[in-house]
């Protein structure tokens, strides 16, 4: 059992120092135009879900969003996200494209992150990506509002469809 747990520590010391030495050389690709290995997806999609589910607090806002919330919502998202995010009109974002890792072009797809997910991303960002920190701009209403409409916004209701239609 010693060896055995010898050569796993020793197999593990030197999986460490050889990675350490990739990365120090220089070998590690980082351009921003390249696809990323799948190994560096998934640890960067692994790493971003854990950290996000591990300090946002389950302190949904108070209620269900009221028509007004989702509206508001809809203004901020128009102002400060499409840009990155998609446009309402479904139209992806080139600009968000360009990101690395990309921005998620939220217009027509659903998110998994839950309302304090989302509003935990929206009011501290993601570090080594595109997305800022939005708490020195938006009040914590603000957020709340944008966050709502996010996670609604392939399934609004239908008075705030029509109104967001009748606003293009």
């Amino acid at each position: 059992m010693k060896k055995f747990l010898s050569g796993v520590i020793t197999a593990f010391a030197l999986a460490c120092i050889v990675a350490f030495t990739i990365m120090k050389l220089g070998l590690v690709p980082l351009n921003a135009d390249a696809a990323p290995s799948s190994l560096e997806k998934s640890i960067f999609s692994m790493a971003v879900r854990s950290s996000v589910a591990h300090h946002a607090t389950e302190q949904p806002k108070d209620g269900f969003p009221t028509n007004e919330d989702l509206l508001s919502g809809a203004e901020i998202y128009k102002g400060m996200c499409a840009e990155c995010h998609g446009s309402l009109s479904g139209r992806p974002s080139t600009l968000g494209a360009s990101f690395y890792p990309p921005a998620p072009q939220l217009p027509g797809r659903a998110t998994a992150y839950t309302e304090p997910e989302l509003f935990w991303i929206v009011k501290h960002g993601i570090r080594n990506t595109s997305m800022p920190s939005w708490r020195n701009m938006l009040s914590d209403e603000g957020i709340w509002q944008v966050v709502s409409f996010v996670k609604r916004i392939n399934a609004l209701p239908p008075e705030v469809g029509a109104e967001l239609k009748g606003q293009n």
